[in-house]
């Protein structure tokens, strides 16, 4: 990864707190993703450090995530995306490890593009989910089936907010997975989120994006990561976008 061609890019950008940045936090809210190479990523930040703040703590404005990802033992969550069910979930538990705020979460995948996340702070990841965290999961297709730990994902990520403070973007890269068993990376890859709580299809990014290239795709860091590390498990309908990303890089075992 290009990380000093980023950090000076993104020495470009005026800085936000996370106060801040607080106003736009957008928990309920229009997701719009990417997939970029790293050369569209420079390509893109030096085209939109005048609209953007980025997030600056502690001098730091790059920052490292820790996910693990929780599902039934025959994995219904990631099934029900596969099958493209409405009213999806994911469970997870995150940490910021630079600060280790950690948080357990379910994201709701709601009608069309609109995404609910709620989340609850912990004092470490789970390695099992607690019987009380089941009442903040809330999900029919559940059945009261047990859930257990089935991935960890890692990676960086910069946070960027518009000067009208009315959309969040988040660059995701250096993402790895990791199982009981094998770990792979996608070294090349950035993930690009564009989150709005209405949709703006002329916001300065998107507009950018479409300039080099790079149209809005599906992409979601746990169907990718039990697609490449569980073979066993169905991934036709993901076929696409698992080609797409093998062609602007290949991922790696580590």
């Amino acid at each position: 990864m290009l990380i000093k061609e980023i950090t000076g890019l993104l020495d470009m950008f005026e800085p936000v707190t996370l106060k801040q940045l607080d106003s736009v936090e957008l928990q309920n809210r229009i997701d719009t993703k990417y997939v970029l190479t790293q050369e569209q990523l420079l390509s893109l930040l030096s085209g939109i450090h005048d609209e953007q703040y980025v997030l600056e703590i502690d001098k730091h404005r790059i920052f490292n995530y820790k996910t693990i990802y929780y599902d039934t033992h025959d994995f219904q969550f990631y099934k029900d995306h596969h099958n493209e069910c409405v009213n999806r979930v994911k469970v997870r538990s995150r940490e910021y490890v630079e600060s280790h705020l950690c948080f357990f979460e379910i994201k709701r995948k709601l009608f069309g593009t609109r995404t609910d996340k709620q989340r609850q702070r912990i004092e470490d990841l789970y390695e099992e989910v607690p019987e009380d965290a089941y009442n903040l999961i809330q999900y029919k297709r559940l059945d009261s089936k047990p859930i257990e730990k089935k991935l960890t994902n890692y990676f960086k990520r910069i946070t960027l907010t518009n000067k009208k403070f009315t959309e969040r973007i988040t660059i995701d890269f250096d993402i790895k997975f990791v199982n009981d068993s094998q770990t792979i990376g996608l070294p090349h890859i950035v993930i690009l989120e564009v989150k709005q709580g209405k949709t703006d299809v002329y916001s300065n990014t998107i507009q950018n994006l479409k300039k080099i290239g790079v149209h809005e795709s599906s992409f979601s860091k746990y169907v990718i990561g039990v697609s490449l590390l569980e073979k066993h498990v169905k991934h036709n309908n993901f076929k696409p976008l698992l080609l797409h990303i093998d062609k602007l890089g290949k991922y790696e075992r580590l």
